[in-house]
């Protein structure tokens, strides 16, 4: 992916849309009030950043035990938004 079609990625998914209001109170409230809600707003957070973190996992200065631990987040994350 070039840097061109990363910026075009993220632009067309509208990072912004996800950001929260009210700390993180308002965030565990809603949480428990409507979880599926909340999931969704998370998968759909992750699926515009994953080619962010992929980028990061290829670039070679990176130290392997960073690297690792983005390996295992996206793991996660791919197993719950799949």
């Amino acid at each position: 992916m070039t840097l061109e079609q990363l910026e075009a990625h993220l632009k067309k998914g509208n990072i912004e849309q996800f950001a929260t209001n009210g700390g993180a109170t308002a965030q565990t409230d809603a949480a428990a009030a409507a979880p599926a809600d909340v999931l969704k707003k998370i998968c759909g957070a992750y699926k515009v950043i994953k080619p962010i973190l992929t980028i990061v996992l290829n670039f070679p200065l990176i130290p392997s035990s960073v690297k690792n631990a983005i390996r295992t987040f996206m793991n996660i994350m791919n197993g719950i938004c799949a």
